[in-house]
């Protein structure tokens, strides 16, 4: 019954979240085995505890509700352990899944004054008040559980990023990332899976300024690409824009130096590849080392070219083995057949023009690697890249 698995659902969370070793006198002796505790004072208040919380947790696991013998003990120990937290815990787990949402909540209520550090009882709280809109005291309790369990902030994304889509939240959540700014990424990251949710993500950042040297959060490289799935291009690109910080519009390609910015992909470089090692070198260079054994992408941008002619060049430290194909390639998007193609193929100068046409608002540069018959691995450095319009342009 949807009712059973309810309760032992609620019982399960309690018992992992609220179970608490409160030992005295001779149960806290460290010389004495805990597993002598019943035997030698059975009606300690934390022998009762343990053994009432053990066993809920076992029905729990089995899928069956604590039989009413292990209720009734929760009597016993609030009366002889009235500072206890876990009597109102399970009571108003109980009073919860019966529907009695009010009596829960001031059994909850009651459980965090005698525990502020209670992680049930300001769970369920939390629980209760965002059920209710009951926004102020649902987020003082979530950011209370954040700091007390930092390795469980995530969790709290889902249940914010749903709360943000409520109509005129977005003032209220704002003041809480003042205060809490560790919980905004997680709700902006999830709220980033849906590209309709651009607006209210850029309403919602904070604007905090970001370490040059640090990656750029996870939701701005998401709710890039849902955009870019999207064919939403210039709204892509316009919050890239405001994300990293960058003034000069769309024309030519982003970062040429290759250097390290905390600027996201697409439209800044995209490194990773997985069939050689590209990493920026210095004297504003590109490190390029191709293993030669499968297809790689091995650097990529996504540009905004207006419709015209462009010349794209560049300087080759090295020239390439005869080991496969390592190219320059430019496609419209989102189209895949390629526009351009400039092979890698000697040392010095390399230079080459092509044609954006009408109809392609976006275009994507990669520079792509083929194996040849046999593997050879090719190492070489790419520098002074240049994307100009072409003459007459």
């Amino acid at each position: 019954m949807p009712f059973v698995v309810r309760a032992i659902i609620v019982l399960a969370v309690a018992f992992l979240l609220a179970v608490q070793v409160v030992r005295t006198a001779l149960v806290a002796d460290p010389s004495k085995r805990i597993t002598l505790a019943p035997a030698l004072w059975p009606s300690h208040p934390t022998v009762l505890i343990n053994q009432t919380m053990a066993e809920i947790g076992a029905h729990a696991a089995g899928g069956e509700a604590p039989p009413p013998a292990t209720l009734a003990r929760v009597d016993e120990i609030a009366r002889k352990a009235p500072l206890a937290v876990e009597p109102f815990l399970i009571k108003g787990a109980m009073a919860q899944v019966d529907g009695r949402q009010e009596q829960a909540e001031r059994l909850f209520l009651a459980a965090r004054s005698r525990n502020p550090r209670s992680a049930a009882a300001r769970y369920f709280l939390a629980e209760r008040y965002l059920a209710t809109v009951q926004v102020a005291p649902a987020l003082a309790e979530i950011a209370a559980l954040s700091r007390l369990f930092t390795g469980a902030r995530s969790q709290f994304g889902p249940a914010l990023a749903s709360f943000a889509q409520m109509p005129g939240t977005v003032p209220q959540l704002r003041r809480f990332f003042r205060t809490s700014p560790e919980l905004e990424p997680f709700v902006l990251a999830h709220l980033a899976d849906n590209g309709k949710n651009a607006d209210l993500i850029i309403a919602l950042w904070g604007k905090r300024p970001v370490d040059p040297e640090a990656s750029p959060p996870e939701w701005q490289a998401r709710l890039l690409r849902k955009l870019i799935e999207q064919g939403q291009f210039a709204k892509a690109y316009a919050i890239w824009r405001l994300v990293s910080g960058i003034d000069r519009g769309a024309g030519t390609i982003f970062n040429p130096g290759f250097r390290k910015i905390a600027a996201p992909a697409p439209f800044n470089w995209d490194f990773s590849a997985t069939g050689g090692v590209v990493e920026p070198a210095p004297g504003e260079r590109l490190q390029v080392i191709y293993y030669g054994r499968n297809p790689a992408v091995l650097a990529e941008q996504l540009l905004m070219l207006p419709p015209g002619r462009y010349r794209l060049g560049m300087d080759i430290s090295d020239a390439p083995g005869v080991g496969g194909e390592i190219a320059w390639i430019v496609s419209c998007m989102p189209r895949p057949e390629p526009i351009f193609r400039l092979p890698i193929d000697r040392k010095g100068l390399l230079a080459g023009q092509f044609t954006v046409p009408q109809n392609c608002p976006a275009q994507r540069i990669q520079l792509a690697a083929f194996p040849g018959d046999f593997p050879q691995t090719q190492e070489f450095t790419i520098g002074r890249l240049t994307l100009i319009k072409g003459p007459g342009e």
